[in-house]
């Protein structure tokens, strides 16, 4: 392909690598005066520099280069042998990957010194002292005083390699390894051959150069290519969005992956104000996602909102997008990288979790309605069915079972009338109990008054329930039986907490309970519901009878039974 053929971009990038290229060999080549006449030779050799560059240049692979270096080197140097090797990655090791000059009958006859093939031969690098790392990749054609001795790493003995310096006249034996990033890829063994033509070194050393340093480029280049390889793979399959706004607003980069998860080409985002993506979310969300984005940028704190943002088809999806401030090696602001996730599933299930728990709270709260319909009906039959009864004490059972049911319907109403169907407020619940009983017994309110302090507290439905029916018969048990013959006084109820411990007071100053009654031996329904109560509730409960009655209970809030 010639230059009218190429590209805009392809030869900038020519040009690039050949300023690079040529910038590498002024380095190489600044210990000499080329207009020294000893330097003719370098000066005879710099005349197909250019030519052997651009060629270099048109080199597709790595293998392709050490081709050309084999067939560079046979031409320039003469009267020597030249081994060529090459990393490899497997064994870690330099291995041999060309030979020029040596022919079969010599390769028999070092394998039958040596016993090994010469293809089999490997160099490991773990075998490489410092000293020899640091001689083969200081970019000099270096002369080897112990020869192949030294090339081996002493794997033979030294009267083996004498051997075979003597049976291939063996004269002198240069090296010069080829690197990258400090990791040796491979090496060029000049062995001269005696009363042979003398080694030009400081042009062989120019021209390894070259090739070394075009050799770089293309590793350089294929690690590169692995790289973005790599990354495209990545991006292409991720599934969120990732990219980076300039201090400017502008889409510099955006993931392949946009087009998956939202249906745009990268084409269409890059290059574009950042107010386009903005401008394509819901119009309700708009704000929400301008005013986090300015946020952000104006702090240069991380920011991140959940939003909906349009499809390419048309349709809304729910994404939350995250980003963070970008700073250069200076603290220069440079923009936002930022990511965008599908979390339209999620919103989705979250919403159908949301009604489906709303059709539940709706359910629950019809039921405790209906509960509490059903105690409130039952409560009237026994108010009806009192009135057919003439004895007293029958009248009695039945209004205090009227009071009982009346008391586990009002928990349901406060369930009915709250927005928490786990926890009751004591407060309002224990309040309306006893104010139910006084209206019910008292007909004056003034002749007995309640005080009433109990602390604002949430209670499970476990604990509330059993204390609601406790504080139902202490009271009823207070204004029955505590201010006969219309007797004036007061009825206290007192709750407190002190850290999760509970101490109920129920007190009144009537008449008391007689002496001869024992409250634990009693056989009333009354008191042995108030005991069983106790029981239920894992609390102590304690009796006083000075002046009137006091019931005080400590108790803790039990533990909460998982319904589901």
């Amino acid at each position: 392909m010639n230059d009218e053929e190429k590209s805009e971009e392809q030869l900038v990038t020519e040009i690039k690598k050949h300023r690079k290229l040529y910038s590498e060999l002024e380095g190489h080549m600044a210990d000499f005066n080329l207009m020294k006449p000893e330097n003719k030779p370098v000066q005879d050799a710099l005349k197909f520099l250019s030519p052997l560059l651009m060629e270099l240049l048109n080199l597709t692979t790595v293998e392709d280069i050490y081709d050309f270096v084999q067939e560079k080197l046979q031409e320039l140097v003469k009267d020597a042998y030249i081994i060529i090797s090459t990393y490899d990655e497997p064994s870690e090791s330099l291995k041999i990957r060309d030979m020029i000059g040596i022919t079969p009958r010599m390769l028999e006859l070092a394998k039958t010194l040596i016993g090994v093939e010469t293809k089999d031969f490997n160099l490991p690098q773990d075998t490489l002292d410092e000293k020899s790392k640091n001689l083969m990749s200081s970019g000099k054609l270096k002369q080897l005083d112990e020869g192949l001795y030294y090339i081996s790493g002493g794997r033979l003995s030294r009267e083996k390699y004498g051997l075979i310096e003597e049976a291939f006249g063996v004269d002198e034996t240069y090296v010069m390894g080829f690197s990258f990033k400090g990791q040796l890829f491979g090496s060029v063994i000049i062995v001269t051959k005696k009363g042979g033509k003398p080694l030009n070194i400081s042009t062989v050393e120019t021209i390894l150069n070259i090739f070394s340093a075009v050799l770089q480029n293309k590793i350089a280049e294929k690690e590169v290519k692995k790289r973005e390889k790599l990354l495209s793979l990545v991006t292409d399959n991720m599934l969120n969005v990732v990219g980076q706004i300039d201090a400017e607003g502008t889409f510099q980069y955006i993931s392949p992956s946009i087009k998956t998860v939202l249906g745009y080409e990268p084409r269409e985002i890059l290059g574009e104000s950042v107010f386009k993506l903005i401008n394509l979310t819901h119009p309700q969300d708009q704000i929400k996602v301008s005013s986090t984005f300015m946020e952000s940028t104006v702090s240069y704190l991380p920011g991140g909102v959940q939003h909906r943002f349009k499809h390419a088809n048309g349709h809304y999806l729910w994404l939350e997008s995250l980003g963070n401030p970008l700073f250069d090696e200076k603290g220069q602001y440079q923009g936002v990288v930022f990511s965008m996730t599908n979390i339209d599933s999620v919103k989705v299930a979250e919403e159908n979790l949301r009604t489906s728990l709303q059709e539940k709270e709706l359910l629950l709260r019809e039921l405790h309605h209906r509960v509490k319909n059903n105690m409130q009906i039952i409560s009237s039959l026994l108010s009806l069915q009192s009135q057919h009864i003439k004895d007293d004490r029958d009248l009695k059972i039945f209004e205090s079972s009227q009071n009982r049911v009346k008391t586990m319907a009002l928990i349901h109403e406060e369930i009915y009338s709250s927005q928490n169907f786990t926890h009751i407020n004591l407060h309002d619940y224990l309040r309306n109990i006893t104010k139910e009983l006084l209206t019910f017994h008292i007909g004056d309110p003034c002749r007995v008054k309640l005080k009433f302090k109990v602390e604002d507290v949430k209670m499970e439905l476990e604990t509330a329930i059993p204390l609601g029916l406790l504080v139902n018969e202490i009271v009823a048990n207070s204004v029955v039986h505590a201010f006969p013959n219309n007797r004036k006084g007061e009825i206290k109820v007192v709750l407190r907490r002190e850290g999760d411990e509970f101490t109920l007071r129920i007190s009144d100053n009537g008449v008391g309970i007689p002496d001869n009654v024992e409250f634990e031996k009693a056989e009333t329904l009354g008191f042995q519901l108030i005991k069983n109560l106790a029981k239920q509730l894992d609390g102590q409960l304690e009796l006083q009878k000075d002046n009137g009655t006091i019931f005080t209970l400590k108790f803790k809030e039990l533990d909460y039974k998982k319904r589901f």
